[in-house]
């Protein structure tokens, strides 16, 4: 039976687990711990500051590891992760970090494994209707960042995950005052277009709320106002809908689409919201398929480690 080490490295945590096989191929947890991606210099450093912790195994005990990180991915080797400011690079081989096999996935990777593990058990329905057995399953969240994937069935494969940058594509404004929102966040963020990655997540949050009311607020503190509703909750609601809706017709998630990522976790409030489902299924074109698409939110914090050790078991 291999043992397994799952990583997932958020812009805040990095989250450590071993995992071994149980029934029906499905992993099982037997340790984890969390430690801060903030204090660790490099990957390297990270390593050193798992091996200080009460974790009970050392790198070189798994037969696999696989981490899980934002951003692209090259080859299984190579990630600038977009949420920390260092890269992995496992180009030369992962045994330089003590490990006997390794491999580097995309973080929303990991979330859409994880969709064929006992992580998604209990998550929340927003929209039921029927799972499509034969349908692809779109994930989406919004953390640090803007993450998306595709898990699409394939015969005699099983499924097969489609990695996704489309947290980084023009963010889909529509009205006057949407576009003059847009104008702000271009301004005060000195960048070149909008994008979801700044605009639905937690920096997000702080200029939306500085341009709707002119409180320049962190993200836990708008997220506290937003609890008791107000402007910001309504268009924050109304532009993660809209981007659940984009992507779940961009890959045609009758298999269900999750919702991750920890802002939605944690203000799960935000998918409660009348406009949400009012905005998710508004659209003159594609209705009837929209309400056949099933709408779940995966508050799991720990899916990201079983969606990367079922790709460790996969491997093995």
């Amino acid at each position: 039976m291999g043992l397994i080490l799952a990583v997932d490295i958020g812009g805040t945590n990095s989250r450590f687990a071993a995992f071994e096989a149980g029934s029906q191929g499905q992993p099982v947890m037997k340790e984890k711990v969390w430690l801060s991606s903030t204090q660790a210099g490099s990957f390297g450093h990270l390593l050193q500051m798992l091996e200080q912790s009460e974790f009970p195994y050392s790198p070189q005990d798994f037969d696999i590891a696989v981490i899980a990180l934002a951003g692209p991915v090259i080859r299984g080797v190579y990630c600038n992760v977009t949420n920390v400011d260092w890269d992995v690079d496992f180009s030369n081989g992962s045994a330089v970090y003590g490990f006997k096999d390794a491999v580097l996935i995309n973080d929303f990777v990991a979330q859409a494994y994880a969709c064929r593990t006992s992580a998604v058990q209990g998550c929340k329905v927003i929209h039921q209707v029927d799972i499509s057995p034969v349908g692809t399953v779109g994930v989406i969240g919004a953390g640090t960042g803007l993450g998306h994937c595709a898990l699409v069935p394939a015969p005699a494969i099983g499924f097969i995950p489609v990695p996704s940058e489309a947290g980084h594509i023009t963010f889909p404004f529509e009205t006057a005052e949407e576009l003059d929102f847009c104008a702000f966040v271009k301004e005060r963020r000195g960048i070149s277009y909008c994008y979801g990655d700044e605009i639905l997540t937690g920096k997000g949050l702080n200029v939306l709320h500085h341009y709707l009311t002119g409180e320049d607020l962190k993200p836990r503190e708008v997220a506290a106002k937003m609890a008791e509703g107000g402007l910001t909750l309504e268009w924050y609601a109304k532009f993660t809908a809209r981007c659940c809706r984009n992507y779940a017709l961009s890959v045609c998630a009758t298999g269900g689409l999750y919702i991750s990522g920890g802002i939605i976790a944690k203000n799960p409030f935000v998918v409660d919201q009348p406009v949400f489902m009012e905005e998710f299924l508004r659209s003159s074109s594609m209705k009837d398929l929209l309400k056949r698409i099933p709408v779940f939110l995966n508050d799991n914090q720990d899916s990201g480690l079983y969606g990367a050790a079922l790709r460790g078991l996969l491997h093995i």
